[in-house]
């Protein structure tokens, strides 16, 4: 028997009797033909299509309460064969010390601290390698007989979260940003008084410093190019929670409460 919408579901089959999951699955689907993840191919006799699946998260805010519900195409890149379907696959994320030396400088300064999210942000990376992918289930817009070749970096995919952090620094940098030798998630824009430096992990970036201007303006151009989530002042983030008023202070009640769940 299926469990009630507020467990996450393993299968496609389980999920379709919810409204909610089902919402969340063509608006993935919609996310996926807009921004031309493949197109339909014949599969090449000398390439193999790797397969693909659906995954289903649950998000909750910081206060334990369901955000919304999310579901994922993923391909399976277990399968794929280095050098053939990818090269390199590392992909720098934020280090916990940056995040604490950010806070505390933000603290002392009273800077800005505001957090953004990328939608669908491993989508953006474009891949530079031939990668056939079968049709997912029961989506009608490919002929059975066709598969999907991918124009950009799926999840799942080995070499995806390489290709859109490369993608994202590009951008970066060419905003005026200076990427750090000691942490390459963090970027920094500084001249004259003005300082705002940037964190990024994966799709989650924390934006902070002390000119509003640039605040607006880097957020704009992140808009305009990637489509972002503006979730507002720093709440939550790797299972920190933030909250700030006249002070900042951090604590993990949420993650510890799942690691004693689990």
């Amino acid at each position: 028997m299926f469990l009630s919408s507020h467990v996450e579901p393993n299968t496609y089959f389980e999920t379709v009797k919810h409204d909610c999951w089902r919402k969340a699955i063509q608006c993935e689907i919609s996310a996926l033909e807009s921004n031309q993840t493949w197109e339909t191919a014949f599969l090449p006799k000398n390439k193999v299509a790797i397969g693909c699946k659906w995954v289903f998260k649950i998000k909750y805010k910081a206060d334990g309460t369901i955000d919304r519900y999310k579901a994922r195409l993923v391909a399976k890149g277990y399968t794929q064969t280095k050098g053939i379907d990818y090269l390199d696959t590392f992909s720098p994320v934020a280090k916990m010390t940056t995040i604490r030396l950010l806070l505390s400088l933000a603290s002392i300064y009273n800077w800005e601290l505001k957090q953004l999210g990328i939608n669908n942000a491993f989508l953006h990376g474009d891949l530079k390698e031939d990668v056939y992918m079968v049709a997912p289930p029961r989506l009608t817009s490919i002929p059975p007989e066709k598969v999907c070749k991918l124009k950009k970096a799926l999840y799942g995919l080995k070499q995806a979260s390489r290709e859109w952090f490369a993608k994202l620094s590009s951008f970066f940098l060419f905003m005026g940003y200076t990427q750090s030798m000691n942490d390459h998630s963090l970027f920094i824009n500084s001249y004259e008084r003005s300082f705002t430096p940037l964190l990024v992990y994966l799709g989650d970036i924390i934006l902070a410093g002390n000119d509003k201007e640039e605040i607006a303006r880097i957020k704009q151009a992140l808009n305009q190019t990637f489509k972002i989530k503006n979730i507002g002042n720093l709440r939550y983030f790797l299972g920190i929670e933030v909250t700030s008023k006249t002070r900042i202070m951090v604590n993990q009640r949420k993650y510890t409460l799942e690691l004693l769940t689990d």
